[in-house]
């Protein structure tokens, strides 16, 4: 790490060493990375530096340099705990995750809401409630109090959250186990779990036992497809390779509602990677249900992968769609395509 550049306001330095520091706190030994600076490498910035590219670039040697010191932290602490034997480590170590672990809070028109940040994406989707899909946010902020929303392909309950706090009855429905822990956590902490009900299954065109097929394991991640067991499958042309096979329990909605009695829902969110028109076979009856007054869905309009047969029976059961959004951020880039649709009932 010996002679990487770190940025002033006014002068670049290079690093001439790299200290580690004991610091005692209570009975803990904490060892700390101290950077040494060399001020005989003090030298003034060229205009040039300032051209976005360099500034690309020393961004992305901060953020190196930001991670090397983030590390040889996490190595200081683990071994700082190792000091204390096998058992008390495992205890310290355990203890520090729990009470470590962030705290996210959002504020918006209804009132703050906290999120569990295990993890760098539920933190980005937590920062990016209000940013991210305004569109959503617009559609629940529609919703009539005491109706009853189904969050289909919740995710970390990022809108479950956002309509509860409304005032809306919540059915949340998450695949996912490890996004489905912080989508339970969520609700506690926020204390709305008598305003959400939240699943762990996924929903088809027939109930069954299957396989959600995971492409990304990471806590807040998506790109999974649920069906039988496979090692690839496709998603916007691209091959993703599955990283993990959770067992999981299928139903169709139309069959979930006959069997365990649960309202039909005024308002359906579905945000699921590739088996929209499965979910919606799997719906023909609630769809006609007059009760069921608008769908927001995640779709990928592009010529080449546009879906006809979901628009087309969305008409046949009695919806018109009235808007195309997505936010600023799916302007351009891979994902320009996919658009939230919104159907409400003629």
């Amino acid at each position: 790490m010996c002679g990487e550049i770190l940025n002033s306001r006014n002068y670049c330095y290079r690093i001439k060493e790299l200290k580690i520091k004991i610091i005692h706190f209570n009975s803990l030994k904490l060892i700390t990375p101290i950077v040494v600076l060399d001020a005989t490498k003090k030298f003034n910035k060229p205009k040039f530096l300032f051209n976005k590219c360099q500034m690309k670039m020393e961004t992305s040697l901060f953020m190196s340099i930001k991670k090397k010191l983030f590390d040889i932290g996490i190595a200081g602490i683990r071994g700082s705990a190792g000091l204390f034997g096998g058992e008390r480590k495992n205890l310290i170590l355990s203890n520090l995750v729990e009470q470590l672990s962030p705290v996210y809070s959002q504020t918006t028109r209804h009132g703050s809401i906290n999120f569990f940040c295990f993890g760098e994406i539920p933190l980005w989707r937590a920062e990016t409630l209000l940013t991210k899909e305004p569109e959503t946010i617009e559609w629940i902020d529609s919703f009539k109090e005491g109706e009853v929303l189904w969050d289909i392909g919740a995710n970390i309950g990022c809108y479950s959250l956002y309509a509860a706090k409304k005032g809306i009855s919540v059915f949340s429905f998450e695949p996912s186990a490890a996004n489905f822990f912080l989508l339970q956590k969520n609700i506690e902490i926020n204390q709305l779990d008598k305003k959400i009900q939240a699943f762990c299954l996924a929903f088809s065109d027939v109930s069954e036992t299957g396989y959600l097929n995971m492409s990304s394991i990471q806590m807040g991640g998506a790109i999974n497809t649920f069906g039988e067991a496979t090692e690839k499958f496709e998603f916007m042309e691209d091959t993703c390779n599955v990283k993990f096979q959770q067992g999981i329990l299928g139903f169709s909605i139309d069959e979930f509602i006959r069997y365990f009695k649960v309202p039909v829902p005024n308002h359906i969110k579905i945000d699921v990677d590739g088996i929209e028109e499965k979910i919606i076979c799997g719906a023909k009856k609630t769809l006609l249900d007059k009760n069921v007054k608008s769908i927001l869905i995640e779709l990928d309009l592009n010529p080449s992968r546009y879906k006809k047969d979901i628009f087309v029976f969305f008409e046949e059961s009695g919806f018109l769609q009235v808007s195309k959004k997505h936010g600023h951020m799916f302007d351009s880039g891979k994902f320009s395509s996919i658009y939230n649709c919104v159907f409400e009932r003629i």
